[in-house]
Parts: C-alpha cells; sequence; structure tokens
C-alpha cells in the first residue's frame, strides 16, 4: 500500500508539530504549513515538505495554495486542520 500523503496545517509547534514527527515516523508523507516557514525549518530532518499557507487568507488564494499543495505528491490524502490560536483570559476579555 503506498504512504497516504496528509497536509497538516499550523505545525511551527505544539500539536501540529508533533503530528509532523509521528505522520513521516510511520512512513507516511506530509506537507506541513505555516503562516512563516522559518517557525518550521527545525521540521526539516522529518522529510516533511513545507508550504507557506495563511488558512485566514481569502478563498483565492486557499484555492492556489490547495493546487500549489497537490502539486507537490500529486494528492492529498488527509487534512488535518490544526491552525488555530489560544484567547487567554475570562470570557468577557477574550469574547
Amino acid at each position: 500500500m503506498p504512504p497516504s500523503i496528509w497536509l497538516v496545517t499550523g505545525t511551527s509547534s505544539g500539536f501540529g508539530e508533533e503530528f509532523v514527527k509521528q505522520i513521516t515516523a510511520r512512513g507516511d508523507k506530509v506537507i506541513a504549513t505555516a503562516r512563516n516557514l522559518d517557525k518550521v525549518r527545525h521540521l526539516k530532518d522529518t522529510g516533511a515538505a513545507f508550504l507557506q499557507l495563511d488558512v485566514t487568507a481569502s478563498q483565492d488564494e486557499l484555492n492556489r495554495k490547495v493546487k500549489e499543495a497537490i502539486g507537490i505528491y500529486g494528492r492529498i490524502d488527509v487534512l488535518v486542520n490544526n491552525a488555530g490560536y489560544v484567547g487567554v483570559g475570562t470570557l468577557e476579555e477574550v469574547g
């Protein structure tokens, strides 16, 4: 069975970073994305491919990025939409 191709957003730290490490360790291929590619260079040794992606971009830009991502390995089998941020504070402060 050929390896699965994963597109993982938000891979500069936390869960996204760990997803990349675990997915490549099992033999699958990963397209690791981040708004700033300098923040994912530490994952170079995993063998992941990298793509700059801001998930808040316009739909046209996202469509271009999807085409670019598919061009890396020819397909995407699994999407992990991990990008996000944490707002810390009381409901009244962050709401």
